[in-house]
């Protein structure tokens, strides 16, 4: 082991490091394939560059939920003011979000 120089050794050791990754990211998705999401924590030792591949999706839950609260706050206080936006009124909205659509998806999912 004498003989062996720092340069092979950092070579080795990010040879092992790549495999490892490659392992990891395999059994993820196959975890992805079977479960829908991965449960092992991400532990990798990819350099900067290599961290493409890891990146997890950004969620926009938090931007819809917080949407989906201001809407509601908006139909509300449309509703108790008694005012028209752009001509429309709370009942408006509220007979377009009770009406049944069904007959009208059924007609054209016929086609």
């Amino acid at each position: 082991m004498s003989d062996v120089t720092m340069e092979r050794r950092l070579r080795l050791v990010k040879q092992i490091r790549s495999r490892y990754n490659e392992d990891q990211y395999d059994l993820s998705n196959r975890e992805r394939i079977l479960y829908g999401q991965s449960s092992r924590p991400r532990e990798d030792f990819a350099e900067a560059g290599d961290d493409a591949a890891w990146n997890t999706p950004v969620s926009t839950f938090r931007i819809r939920l917080i949407t989906a609260i201001l809407l509601l706050a908006a139909v509300i206080a449309i509703d108790m003011n008694g005012t028209k936006i752009a001509g429309i009124t709370s009942e408006d909205i509220f007979r377009a979000i009770s009406a049944d659509y069904g007959a009208l998806i059924d007609s054209l999912t016929e086609k």
